[in-house]
């Protein structure tokens, strides 16, 4: 996803919209390792790895997911894109804009 997905205009085109957090669930310390697998359980709900959630910053509700890696940067952009519709963004790099039911 780093090299061949994230890179990609149509992909990039959505960085402004949201703010990336990584948990990387390879820590050499046993503590991280495990404190980092409670947040993954908490926050995915799923060990499916990579798993990415797009999540609404005002209500911290789930607004989609994309489990796996996507097969192109299409199908990655597409799902930012409708996150970012669900959020009440119209394009992307979009700001949020007034919402009838926040």
């Amino acid at each position: 996803m780093e090299v061949s997905i994230f890179p990609d205009p149509m992909v990039r085109a959505h960085k402004t919209s949201f703010i990336e957090a990584r948990l990387h669930s390879d820590a050499e310390n046993p503590v991280h390792r495990e404190r980092i697998a409670g947040l993954i359980e908490t926050v995915a709900k799923s060990t499916a790895q990579p798993i990415y959630v797009a999540v609404d910053p005002a209500t911290e509700a789930e607004i989609s997911r994309y489990s796996g890696a996507a097969l192109t940067p299409d199908e990655f952009a597409e799902f930012l894109s409708d996150a970012a519709g669900e959020l009440g963004l119209e394009g992307p790099g979009a700001q949020p804009v007034a919402r009838p039911d926040h």
